[in-house]
């Protein structure tokens, strides 16, 4: 079997065991390697101990039921294998800074310490959020044709803010607020918009649809900014978190001062 393979299978037997007991041995046997081989592996690839990489996967699990819902500290301290709410909330606070009942008071983003994928591009082993409900949005944009690859599909949106400036429409745009909305339809058509609240010339109305999203902070407003946020959310955030991610809506709202923020839709 791929050692890739393996390593993917060990990976997900943590994740489907955190409320459990994990029996190194078992992780060992997924490799087939020694235990301590296997430690070293882990080390190698994460370049994080076995022990550390579990424990944050835990409290970052925990992290989400403390802000989404009434469970009680000693339960969730239970749950994740601590042997009360003391050791629970020691190490929650060495990992986050704060201890378990300020976190659930407050207003802090979320955080998010996500399973380790392979794949990951260039995107730091931690992720932070915020859970907002908007209401519906009316824009007009300009819509992306068709594209049968993901690279062209890509271009097409390059090719689309070319034009925007070569007319003399992307200056309005942004002035006005600019938005950029992704969302997949039934045959898998991927379409993208960019567009803004005012109606500009031969603008096309596109909504934003009410609910809830989780919002990341890109750090910038550049498709490199973007983009690999946006595959690391889709390929690792998605099967890190208990939110019902909607992997088929996002969109991008642009802010003056060159910042983007993401949205991602969350299902009912």
């Amino acid at each position: 079997m791929n050692n890739r393979i393996r390593f993917e299978e060990l990976i997900e037997y943590i994740e489907e065991h955190l409320t459990e007991k994990i029996d190194y041995n078992e992780l060992a046997k997924i490799l087939a390697v020694s235990e301590q081989s296997m430690q070293r592996i882990f080390v190698f690839i994460t370049d994080m101990s076995l022990s550390e990489y579990i424990r944050k996967r835990r409290l970052s699990k925990a992290y989400e039921e403390l802000k989404n819902s009434n469970v009680k500290i000693m339960d969730l301290a239970i749950k994740y294998q601590y042997e009360s709410e003391t050791p629970f909330a020691r190490s929650f606070k060495k990992l986050f800074n704060m201890n378990p009942s300020e976190c659930r008071k407050s207003d802090v983003e979320f955080i998010q310490f996500p399973v380790y994928k392979f794949n990951q591009i260039d995107i730091p082993f931690k992720y932070s959020y915020k859970i907002k409900e908007i209401d519906e949005i009316q824009l007009y944009g300009y819509r992306v044709p068709h594209s049968k690859t993901k690279q062209d599909f890509l271009f097409r949106i390059r090719e689309l803010y070319q034009n925007l400036k070569y007319k003399g429409l992307f200056e309005k745009i942004v002035k006005s607020g600019m938005y950029g909305i992704t969302f997949r339809k039934n045959d898998n058509t991927e379409i993208y918009y960019v567009g803004c609240k005012e109606k500009l010339e031969n603008s096309e109305p596109v909504k934003i649809i009410a609910g809830q999203y989780a919002v990341f902070d890109c750090r910038g407003a550049n498709q490199s900014d973007i983009v690999p946020l946006i595959h690391n959310i889709y390929s690792q955030f998605a099967i890190s978190t208990n939110l019902n991610i909607d992997l088929n809506y996002c969109f991008e709202h642009y802010e003056k001062n060159e910042n983007c923020y993401l949205y991602i839709h969350i299902n009912e």
